[in-house]
């Protein structure tokens, strides 16, 4: 897949300069009056400089407007009309889910089930759930639990959708034993763009490992990597990684790489998330004097998040080198790196997990 960041910017972008803009302004008016000095107290140099911080400003919006139609660049809607040229569309989310207490009014002789797709709403009617499962209130007893997905796209809800409104054969009621959780916002800018790219490789059934990639990627927004590896004789393995993974992600994806539409007769997909390397770091950063020892500190501290955030990817070590790289920042003589002891290697189905860094530092 290219590779995005490294695009050069379009050149339709103008290089935004208020000194430049005002010095043509000038040229050109001595052009019609060349007899004219530029005084600072002159009205008329102080009417090309209004001139100039205005074309400077229109400049910036047709460079804003600009962005709208490339695929670096564009953002928000922009962004979803791009998407839309190649078939793509914004994921909205997932939505969050919990566990629901239903128990009849009394125990009856015979099994009851409560069905899945059952309808809840919460007491103004405002928010809509359903039960996911089949839920079997065995003879004999009054209560079960099952699961039930809120029907609205966010992390989590404290809503309780606990009025049934699904006509039933016998009486039950539904109560919330926790808060909806597990789901996700709507997909960001950033990982729609990478969506969208990817989306040239899944125009037909899956096949190739970015095909693969793309369809698991659409599978569930939180979602964070994909690794495709080649398991022989006809088996894919389809790792992923996310930091809310659950058995709902892992049924989406599945029943998305199996569907008749994208996965080849010839090929048996295996799907399981990846297996987590935790790792954390400690060092200490030796500080030149005379510096702003905070804003060192500081940046180095985010220097190090991004740049971790940068490799965790499935089957991708996290080297000690690149950890000293991230915490050498400008007033940084020297990075003293305790843990880990060594680099943090990963095998093709794994992928690395920092669990909390410990950075201090002394000035030399």
């Amino acid at each position: 897949m290219i590779n995005i960041d490294s695009l050069p910017m379009p050149s339709v972008l103008q290089t935004l300069d208020y000194e430049d803009i005002l010095s043509q302004n000038l040229a050109n008016f001595k052009t019609l009056v060349p007899d004219w000095q530029p005084l600072e107290s002159d009205e008329f140099n102080i009417i090309l400089q209004a001139f100039a911080y205005r074309e400077l400003h229109l400049r910036a919006y047709f460079n804003e407007q600009a962005k709208a139609f490339f695929l670096l660049t564009a953002k928000g809607v922009d962004l979803d009309n791009i998407g839309a040229f190649y078939g793509v569309e914004r994921l909205q989310g997932a939505k969050p889910y919990a566990e629901y207490e239903f128990e009849l009014s009394g125990a009856l002789s015979q099994d009851v089930t409560v069905p899945v797709n059952l309808v809840l709403t919460d007491e103004t009617s405002s928010y809509e759930a359903i039960l996911l499962e089949d839920v079997v209130i065995t003879a004999g007893t009054t209560k079960a639990t099952g699961t039930v997905e809120l029907q609205l796209e966010t992390y989590q809800s404290e809503v309780k959708t606990e009025t049934i409104t699904t006509p039933l054969p016998f009486v039950v009621s539904a109560k919330a034993t926790e808060i909806f959780g597990n789901g996700s916002e709507v997909e960001s800018d950033d990982n729609f763009r990478d969506r969208i790219l990817l989306s040239m490789a899944d125009k037909s059934t899956a096949g190739s490992e970015e095909t693969y990639k793309s369809f698991t990627f659409n599978a569930d927004e939180r979602i964070e990597d994909v690794a495709v590896l080649n398991g022989g004789n006809g088996i894919v393995n389809v790792y992923y990684y996310s930091a809310a993974a659950d058995e709902l992600m892992q049924t989406r994806v599945e029943d998305t790489l199996n569907a008749k539409e994208v996965r080849p007769l010839t090929d048996t997909v295996v799907v399981n998330p990846a297996t987590e390397v935790p790792f954390s770091v400690t060092a200490e950063l030796k500080i030149l004097p005379n510096q702003e020892t905070a804003t060192v500190y500081t940046n180095a501290i985010a220097s190090l998040e991004a740049g971790l955030k940068t490799l965790k990817k499935i089957g991708t070590d996290v080297t000690l080198s690149e950890i000293n790289k991230f915490l050498k920042v400008d007033g940084v003589k020297e990075v003293v790196i305790s843990s880990p002891g060594a680099n943090v290697v990963t095998a093709d189905n794994e992928i690395g997990i920092n669990s909390g860094n410990t950075i201090t530092y002394t000035i030399i």
